[in-house]
C-alpha cells in the first residue's frame, strides 16, 4: 500500500476518534496522535492484501496493540517514579489507586481501601467508584450501585489525576 498525506488524511478521523477514548498518564492527545500515526504508517507498509482481510480490520488492530504498547510503557514509568500526585498540598493520591485504576489485574487486598480513599481530594461518587472498584465490581455493577455512569466518574478520577501529573511536571521543569 502508498504511504502519502492522502492515506494519513483518510483515516486521520479514526485516529482522532481513538484519541478522544483513550487516557494515558503523562502522554497528551496530540503526543498519542501522533503514536497512532507512526502505527498508521507502519501499518501501511506491512499490510499484505493476499492475507484476505480489509486494510481496515487490519489497522483498527495495529492501532489497538500500539495503543496498548504505549499504555504498558506509561504504567512500567509509573512505578519507576516517585510522584506524588497532589490536589492541594495537603492531599495525596496515593499510587495504588492510580495503579487500580489503570490496572485491574493487580491484587489489591493487602491495602488499607478506607484510609487510601479518605486522603484523596475527590468528590464521594468519585472515592465510592474506586473502593467499588478495588473491591473488583465490574463497571456495569459500579454504574447499577451509583446509579450514575461509572465510565464518566472513572474519566472524572483520570482527568484529575492526569491535570495533577502535568502541574508536577510542570513545576518540575520551572
Amino acid at each position: 500500500m502508498e504511504v502519502n498525506d492522502d492515506l494519513i488524511l483518510q483515516w486521520e478521523p479514526k485516529i482522532q476518534k481513538m484519541v478522544s477514548n483513550t487516557f494515558i498518564l503523562g502522554l497528551d492527545r496530540e503526543d498519542l496522535a501522533q503514536e497512532l500515526r507512526i502505527g498508521l504508517v507502519k501499518a501501511a507498509k506491512a499490510f499484505d492484501e493476499s492475507r484476505g482481510i480489509s486494510f481496515h480490520t487490519y489497522l483498527h488492530t495495529s492501532l489497538v496493540n500500539a495503543t496498548r504498547t504505549l499504555i504498558t510503557k506509561a504504567q512500567k514509568q509509573l512505578q519507576t517514579r516517585s510522584i506524588e500526585f497532589k490536589f492541594n498540598d495537603s492531599e495525596i493520591i496515593p499510587t495504588e489507586i492510580s495503579n487500580a485504576l489503570t490496572d485491574p489485574k493487580n491484587n489489591y487486598e493487602e491495602i488499607d481501601i478506607e484510609i487510601l480513599i479518605d486522603n484523596t481530594a475527590l468528590l464521594e461518587s468519585e472515592k465510592l467508584f474506586i473502593r467499588l472498584k478495588l473491591e473488583g465490581m465490574t463497571m456495569e455493577e459500579i454504574t447499577e450501585d451509583l446509579g450514575e455512569n461509572s465510565y464518566k466518574i472513572r474519566h472524572s478520577i483520570r482527568q484529575k489525576i492526569h491535570n495533577i501529573f502535568e502541574e508536577h511536571l510542570e513545576k518540575k521543569d520551572a
